[in-house]
């Protein structure tokens, strides 16, 4: 078994090396790649990553263009898609595989724990992560970036990956697909640690409300409520 580790950058200098080289500390005895697709950055982020992936390519793309390019150019049997800000706790493979090799599991996901120490930040995640455990529970599967999803390669290209006229919220669009033709398991056990850089700079309360405007704004029009999700530096 192979995975492939996909990763989308715009403007992540900071925080790409870190989250490459706890991707690169997971289990040694597992073969795995790093495909990272940057949207033409404007920083140092491909000089940061380069040395650390497998497979790099640049090419202009919003965040779902970029996970179906990355996606194609990967060879792994299992794709996880990593937000470019998010390390993975060492184990976090190892939890996620142990599950996979259920022929009647095919996708995971975990929960998050902040990056950033402050209380606000702490409280917020662990809301975050009681409305990840609800949704899962209730079958409306909660698979954002930040918690991180690893998905069968066959299950992922038969819903046609990711829909590319969504802007926002399009991690949860595949999770909630997936979920109609497959067991998508919360791995509680499997935590990635999360920048939560954007609240902390312009708001918990405003980026709050902006998220239930995207989601109420889906399930409504089915479609996305921004026409370009800020990139936040």
């Amino acid at each position: 078994m192979k995975v492939s580790f996909i990763i989308t950058t715009k403007n992540e200098e900071a925080y790409i090396r870190n989250t490459c080289l706890s991707v690169r500390a997971q289990s040694s005895g597992i073969e795995k790649e790093i495909v990272l697709v940057d949207a033409c950055s404007s920083d140092n982020t491909v000089e940061k990553a380069r040395d650390l992936v497998d497979k790099l390519i640049i090419k202009e793309s919003n965040i779902s263009q970029g996970k179906n390019i990355g996606a194609k150019a990967s060879s792994g049997d299992i794709l996880i898609f990593l937000n470019a800000d998010v390390i993975l706790e060492k184990d976090w493979l190892e939890k996620a595989l142990k599950h996979l090799r259920d022929v009647k599991i095919g996708a995971v996901h975990g929960l998050i724990r902040p990056m950033e120490g402050s209380i606000r930040a702490r409280i917020f995640t662990s809301l975050w992560n009681l409305f990840i455990v609800f949704s899962s529970k209730i079958r409306k599967v909660h698979t954002s970036g930040e918690s991180t999803l690893a998905v069968k390669r066959d299950l992922f290209f038969k819903i046609g990956g990711f829909r590319e006229d969504l802007t926002a919220f399009e991690d949860i669009d595949l999770g909630l697909r997936l979920s109609k033709i497959t067991n998508v398991k919360l791995i509680r056990e499997c935590r990635a640690i999360a920048s939560l850089r954007r609240f902390e700079k312009e708001g918990y309360l405003k980026w709050g409300l902006i998220w239930i405007m995207i989601g109420i704004y889906y399930f409504l029009r089915n479609t996305s409520l921004l026409e370009r999700y800020p990139v936040v530096r």
